[in-house]
């Protein structure tokens, strides 16, 4: 990539250094809240569609929906989502 050149030969950065990080770190702010809303839609959906089967069912749907988004749950979390969802009850990711 070639910058746009000031007088003389120096190169100067469309972004300063600080604003480049600041950018970052905005972007991975946004992915990151991007990816948690997918995640909380995923969750209501399998609680719509999961609601009445089996636990052990439920729990490996869970996991293989939210994993490929990053959402790793403790076993016990993962069990309690589970059982809440096949009892019909209201759940949400905290």
């Amino acid at each position: 990539m070639v910058w746009p050149q000031q007088s003389g030969s120096t190169r100067t950065s469309p972004v300063p250094g600080r604003q480049r990080a600041t950018t970052r770190t905005s972007v991975a702010r946004q992915i990151k809240d991007q990816r948690r809303g997918y995640a909380r839609a995923v969750l209501q959906a399998l609680a719509r569609t999961q609601h009445g089967r089996p636990t052990a069912q439920v729990q490996r749907v869970l996991r293989e929906s939210l994993t490929p988004l990053g959402v790793r749950l403790s076993t016990a979390r993962l069990q309690q989502l589970a059982t809440d969802i096949a009892a019909g009850r209201p759940v949400e990711l905290t």
